[in-house]
């Protein structure tokens, strides 16, 4: 990865959509944008939005990064707890989900980790 750079002013809507399926190991349907990537001395990180359509499923899943999760539309059920625009998730490299997006939810998600491998291994 390049260094990360001092200071980053991004356009969002100029970055395309791409298959969160291949990108992340989801089921086929999500979308992901990488907005930034980067790595400094201490670690690799990505920030990007993801776009689950309604009705989707996130399975049970873990990966080698920490990420903080923020919702910016729809609903993220997680836990127990309905999510909406402005709520939160932080998770770690223990197993988590499912997550369900009964009306579909857009989320930004940075994530931060030694060596950065954004692929979710599915858990039982």
């Amino acid at each position: 990865m390049e260094p990360t750079p001092k200071f980053m002013a991004v356009n969002t809507s100029k970055i395309e959509w791409r298959d969160g399926a291949k990108l992340l190991g989801h089921p086929p349907g999500v979308q992901v944008k990488i907005i930034a990537e980067g790595s400094d001395e201490i670690s690799e990180r990505v920030d990007k939005l993801v776009k689950f359509p309604s009705g989707y499923v996130e399975p049970r899943h873990s990966h080698e990064y920490f990420h903080s999760t923020l919702v910016l539309e729809g609903e993220m059920h997680v836990a127990g707890k309905i999510l909406r625009p402005g709520d939160y998730v932080y998770g770690g490299t223990e197993p988590h989900g499912p997550y369900h997006y009964p009306v579909g939810c857009m989320v930004y998600s940075a994530g931060r980790s030694k060596k950065m491998d954004q692929i979710h291994k599915r858990e039982k």
